[in-house]
């Protein structure tokens, strides 16, 4: 305890917040792009100062079931953040974005964060 009654507390860890990120992935795009993608996206999650959990991928075009999947996972472990290639992996069409975006915060409460404005696999 210091002279003024206050306890520094420099050595105990922080506990970042989690995050999840979600891609869609086309049938035509090779692993190793795909993989690439992926570690970018969990470098900038963890500069953005989170700590990085796991993907949900969307595989079919037009599908929304990896999406359902991850907002029934934002809810139930209680993450608030979601990491997107760019925010044409939840819709290309701007309607649509504006939507899934809307369902993130008001289900989930969570934020997205896009790390770019498109990206190699789109």
């Amino acid at each position: 305890m210091s002279d003024t009654g206050s306890v520094a507390v420099l050595d105990r860890p922080a506990t970042a917040p989690r995050a999840y990120g979600y891609m869609r992935v086309p049938c035509d795009v090779p692993d190793d792009k795909v993989r690439q993608l992926e570690k970018q996206l969990i470098a900038y999650a963890e500069n953005c100062g989170l700590s990085f959990v796991g993907f949900f991928f969307e595989f079919n075009c037009g599908s929304r079931e990896a999406f359902d999947d991850l907002v029934a996972e934002l809810v139930r472990a209680d993450v608030h953040h979601v990491i997107v290639p760019s925010l044409r992996h939840l819709a290309h069409n701007r309607l649509l974005q504006d939507q899934m975006l809307s369902h993130l915060s008001f289900t989930a409460r969570a934020q997205v964060l896009a790390m770019r404005l498109k990206t190699a696999i789109e």
